[in-house]
């Protein structure tokens, strides 16, 4: 009898997110069962129940998915399943906190792609600006922007909002992110002067420089939002636009640019766990790494030349 694939859905959150159960089963999954809320200590337990349940050739057809808002939450329990598995009881694992690494991953290749195309040297060196950047993937981009040798600040409204995401950023991927304070936009449009690259992270429906201030910026740089919801972070930067060139010197990439690939890189990560021989880990790394290549796979990739 086929085994049956199996992915567990676990989450420190109160619910489990529907775009993930919704992926899942996409990718192939047989069953998708959802666990949550769930802590960094109850994860032995539920890991061992899953490897011992099918016996050591049934275990890699069962997988975990460990999501939710906290990205030190979302890690703990990943460190956790990581200590808990050992021969011959191998199960696929995958980390991608509320989507956050996957759509950093997307942004970050998409960005990288334009800057290329644009002229712009090397993520070493590049000022790269965060804006309302405390959520997961403005603190996912950040970090992976920062281990790819980019001056990185991240901005909040609030002070101490900032501070805090720069210090669990560098605890969680050792990486230094400077934290400023922007509570209006006449705080964050200096901050935009000087950045080579401005990715908008903030909440849905939140405007954070308007169109004056984009037109005031002085080119070649790259802006970006990975918000879809009305009104855009940016004004004027539509959710389509590739490369757009919204302002002189100013190319724009739109959140529906941005998710194409978020989407295709998830997918991606989950028919690894299906797919893979052995087993695999798939984590911040991996994601970052598998828009990239899915990126530079396609036959004619739009970076705005």
């Amino acid at each position: 009898m086929e085994r049956k694939r199996l992915l567990y859905l676990i989450s420190s959150d109160p619910r489990v997110s529907p775009f993930d159960i919704n992926m899942a089963h996409d990718a192939g999954f047989d069953a998708v069962i959802p666990y949550a809320p769930v802590d960094a200590a109850s994860v032995a337990g539920l890991v061992q129940d899953i490897m011992f349940s099918r016996g050591a050739k049934g275990a890699r057809y069962s997988s975990v998915f460990f999501s939710g808002s906290d990205l030190a939450a979302s890690e703990a329990m990943l460190a956790a399943a990581r200590k808990t598995i050992f021969p011959p009881f191998r199960i696929g694992l995958l980390v991608d906190p509320k989507g956050g690494y996957t759509t950093a991953a997307a942004l970050l290749a998409r960005v990288e792609a334009l800057a290329a195309a644009r002229g712009l040297k090397p993520w070493a060196g590049l000022r790269v600006l965060v804006a309302a950047g405390t959520g997961g993937v403005g603190r996912a981009a950040a970090a992976m922007a920062g281990r790819e040798g980019a001056r990185v600040v991240l901005t909040s409204r609030r002070p101490a909002a900032a501070t805090e995401a720069a210090r669990a950023i560098g605890d969680l991927f050792d990486v230094r992110v400077e934290a400023r304070p922007a509570p209006t936009e006449a705080e964050l449009l200096p901050l935009a002067r000087d950045a080579d690259i401005v990715l908008a992270t903030g909440a849905a429906g939140a405007q954070l420089l308007s169109r004056r201030s984009i037109e005031a910026l002085r080119g070649p740089k790259i802006v970006a939002d990975v918000n879809a919801v009305p009104p855009s972070g940016l004004e004027g930067l539509k959710p389509q636009d590739d490369g757009v060139e919204i302002a002189p010197g100013i190319f724009g990439l739109g959140a529906l640019a941005i998710g194409d690939l978020k989407f295709k890189t998830e997918a991606s990560l989950l028919k690894e766990l299906l797919d893979a021989g052995e087993p695999p880990v798939l984590d911040s790394g991996s994601a970052r790494a598998r828009a990239r290549e899915l990126l530079a796979a396609r036959p004619n990739p739009r970076t705005g030349s």
